[in-house]
């Protein structure tokens, strides 16, 4: 298993558990966007949660995109997690959630990169376009 294919899988997996207990949060009537920002009044909570759907929206739109237009899906996943880890930095700043969303999505791009110039080197290369 290629170290790209493993980084996917991690981030899927962490993204499942984060969602679960995201979930339980939510119906224990925690505040599940206090991760990002401390909201002071309804307003303000409900702006952090607009934010926070409309990276995760970007990311399924721009992967989607990225896919139909045939990129392989390693690519497209790495470049639609960067785009959600800039997005989440720009909207809520340095943190812990946003600072592993980045490392995260650096981390593929490598990875996918570091994978494409040593099977070019073997004489492998496979297309960035899906097949």
């Amino acid at each position: 298993m290629s170290i790209n294919r493993l980084l996917i899988i991690l981030i899927v997996a962490g993204y499942a558990v984060v969602n679960i207990t995201m979930q339980l949060d939510f119906f224990a009537g925690r505040d599940i966007f206090a991760k990002y920002q401390v909201a002071s009044d309804a307003v303000q909570a409900l702006r952090i949660a607009q934010e926070a759907y409309y990276a995760k929206t970007a990311f399924l739109l721009l992967l989607l995109i990225l896919l139909t237009c045939r990129v392989s899906f390693e690519l497209g996943f790495g470049l639609a997690f960067l785009t959600y880890a800039v997005l989440m930095l720009a909207f809520f700043g340095p943190g812990r959630s946003t600072g592993i969303y980045l490392a995260g999505s650096v981390a593929l791009l490598a990875s996918y990169l570091w994978e494409r110039l040593r099977n070019k080197q073997r004489g492998k290369l496979s297309p960035p376009l899906a097949r």
